[in-house]
């Protein structure tokens, strides 16, 4: 069982579990932050409880995916600035700015009690400096988006084996419509890195070309058991791929 923490607390430690976060607020923010968590297993995330001189929440999973999306939430609200956080860690971070209200900060911890981020004030600009990498990836693309929302200005690509959203342009989400889950390409993508710890916070489509294509055939092989429930009603390739490939 994988054990993870939030603690909220001031310079005088006035909260406590008994004196602690109302609920009308706290409940929001557990709700948000599952979904900036969330890893879409359907593995069960649990509140073991609430601890402390101060308001720690303990959260409990056999999914180690949620410890890692827990970290990296954290990290981003601490070092990136809100209009880049992606849509759910957004929802999120305005909660928490809500709960913490200028009075408290919060403190994230790994399994081992270890410090992951501590969070005080979230603000639209960040302070933080970061570098610049590039790099070559070899893929399909997995999902093309924009979040929730279809006129949503950001746009995105995932590519398959690559862990981190690459965002694209308007023309570039046009060009690569045809390609979607149906051919391997190479893509020059330039990555915005953490000065504290060279971790990638976000990455930008530079390029890209077509190496090979597959059948939709082989791409459904590839996926395994199809619920053909899932493709009922389809009239064109693309409706079936955006069915199969659901844009998260």
């Amino acid at each position: 069982m994988i054990k993870f923490s939030i603690k909220i607390d001031d310079e005088d430690h006035t909260l406590s579990k008994e004196n602690g976060i109302p609920i009308n607020e706290i409940a929001p923010l557990l709700a948000s932050l599952f979904n900036a968590i969330d890893t879409g297993s359907g593995e069960k995330l649990t509140l073991g409880q609430v601890r402390g001189n101060c308001y720690a929440l303990d959260f409990y999973s056999e999914d180690a995916g949620y410890l890692n999306n827990f970290t990296a939430v954290h990290r981003n609200i601490q070092e990136i600035s809100l209009e880049d956080l992606e849509p759910e860690q957004q929802k999120y971070a305005s909660n928490l700015k809500t709960v913490l209200g200028n009075k408290y900060y919060l403190t994230a911890y790994d399994s081992e009690s270890k410090e992951l981020a501590v969070i005080a004030n979230i603000e639209p600009a960040s302070l933080i400096q970061f570098y610049y990498t590039s790099d070559t990836i070899y893929g399909v693309v997995s999902e093309l988006g924009s979040g929730n929302r279809l006129s949503a200005k950001k746009k995105h690509i995932c590519i398959d084996g690559f862990s981190n959203r690459i965002s694209i342009s308007k023309e570039q989400d046009i060009d690569l419509k045809q390609y979607y889950g149906s051919h391997q390409l190479r893509v020059e993508v330039r990555q915005k890195r953490s000065i504290i710890d060279g971790r990638i916070v976000s990455c930008e489509l530079e390029d890209f070309v077509i190496l090979s294509e597959n059948s939709l055939t082989e791409n459904l092989k590839s996926e395994g058991y199809v619920d053909f429930e899932l493709i009922k009603n389809t009239h064109t390739i693309e409706d079936i791929l955006n069915r199969i490939y659901a844009i998260k």
